[in-house]
C-alpha cells in the first residue's frame, strides 16, 4: 500500500497545477491570433477569460478563482508594439514557475 500512495503522490506532484494549464492554454490560444498584429490588453483578457471559463467549469467557486488568480499574477506586462507570439512565449517561461 505505501508504493501505491508514493505513486500516486509522485504522479499528483508531477502534474501540472491548474494555473499553469490555464496560462499554457492561453499562450496556445495567442499563437493562433495574428501573428504581425500587435497584442492589447484587451485581446489577452477576451483570451485569458475564454480559456479560464473553459478549463475551471465545474470546480468549486474557491478552486476556480485560485487557479484564476495565480494565472494572473504570473502573467508578464506586455511590451509596447509586442506581438502575440512573442508575448506567448514570455508566457510558457512565467508558466514554468508555478
Amino acid at each position: 500500500m505505501s508504493d501505491a500512495f508514493d505513486h500516486g503522490l509522485q504522479a499528483l506532484l508531477a502534474a501540472p497545477t491548474r494555473a499553469h494549464t490555464i496560462l499554457t492554454c492561453v499562450a496556445a490560444a495567442l499563437r493562433d491570433e495574428d501573428p504581425l498584429s500587435t497584442l492589447t490588453l484587451d485581446v489577452l483578457n477576451e483570451v485569458l477569460h475564454r480559456t479560464a471559463l473553459a478549463l475551471t467549469a465545474g470546480l468549486p467557486d474557491v478552486v476556480a478563482d485560485e487557479a484564476i488568480e495565480r494565472a494572473v499574477a504570473a502573467l508578464p506586462t506586455i511590451h509596447p508594439g509586442e506581438t502575440p507570439d512573442a508575448y506567448a512565449l514570455r508566457i510558457i517561461y512565467a508558466a514554468k514557475g508555478i
